[in-house]
């Protein structure tokens, strides 16, 4: 049986391989963006299981009448792909009030929002399923992305709450977590700051490093992510690409060996 995603950020990436995987496997999807014109081209990929809708996620008003859109043009909503998201990049001196605001804005209150807006439609169904993009940065940061990456902590946050609020209606939580793929978020999708002198050598960490890892591959990304998502048995989180799995598997690492350095002290804190 087919389902009904609702897709955030459709224009590049990951958004436009989950519409063109979904539309060939024979799914409906409302696929959304801030330029209608960027994703014309769906249209002529299944004409009568697209709908497309302009959607700017750091603005209510439109969330809202893109999920009332999609409720009326194929009457119920099965699967939400929080997609859309801002990527940028430098130094926490660097950056301005602006940057840091839309950096939450796009990342965080914008999930917030569709989420929001289309938990009644999930409720009303008894049924749903959430589909929030992280990356291996919710998991770990380093410069120059503490801010993107403090953006991607918010939203695992409330994402593994929500979703044991949430499951008692049939409403299911997947948190995906890509790795570094072959994405506009490397290119002009990415904000950055303009540098000061002092963090030259981070910066040079950075590309140093950068070159060391393995870019994947979006299309595969994606049907990797369908596959698990239509199993029926999808995961809290969902680590994407060997780069994610083993930074975040090192990370937890770090962080056990710490706690227990640590426990004994910890708890010594407790009153009598």
């Amino acid at each position: 049986m087919s389902k009904v995603w609702f897709i955030t950020g459709t224009s590049t990436g990951f958004g436009r391989h989950f519409v063109e995987q979904l539309l060939q496997a024979g799914d409906k999807v409302v696929a959304t963006a801030r330029k209608l014109e960027a994703i014309q081209d769906f249209k002529a990929l299944a004409p009568d299981r697209v709908h497309l809708v302009a959607l700017d996620v750091t603005k209510s008003d439109q969330i809202q009448a893109a999920v009332q859109e999609a409720v009326d043009v194929f009457g119920r909503i099965d699967i939400v792909v929080n997609n859309a998201g801002y990527g940028l990049f430098g130094m926490l001196e660097e950056y301005t009030n602006e940057q840091i605001r839309k950096q939450f804005d796009v990342n965080v209150f914008g999930v917030l929002d569709v989420i929001r807006a289309t938990l009644p439609v999930f409720k009303r169904q008894g049924s749903g399923h959430y589909i929030n993009f992280s990356s291996f940065f919710g998991v770990v940061s380093f410069p120059p992305f503490s801010l993107y990456a403090a953006s991607k902590f918010a939203l695992e946050g409330f994402s593994e709450a929500f979703a044991q609020e949430f499951a008692s209606f049939g409403i299911k939580t997947t948190i995906v977590e890509p790795a570094v793929f072959a994405t506009e978020f490397l290119g002009h999708s990415l904000e950055q700051t303009e540098k000061k002198p002092e963090y030259i050598p981070y910066y040079e960490a950075y590309e140093k490093g950068l070159s060391n890892i393995k870019i994947g591959e979006p299309a595969k990304a994606v049907q990797y992510i369908i596959s698990v998502i239509k199993s029926e048995n999808a995961p809290l989180r969902l680590p994407v690409g060997s780069q994610s799995a083993y930074s975040i598997r090192d990370a937890y690492t770090k962080r056990m060996e710490e706690l227990n350095t640590w426990y004994d002290r910890s708890v010594e804190a407790d009153s009598n």
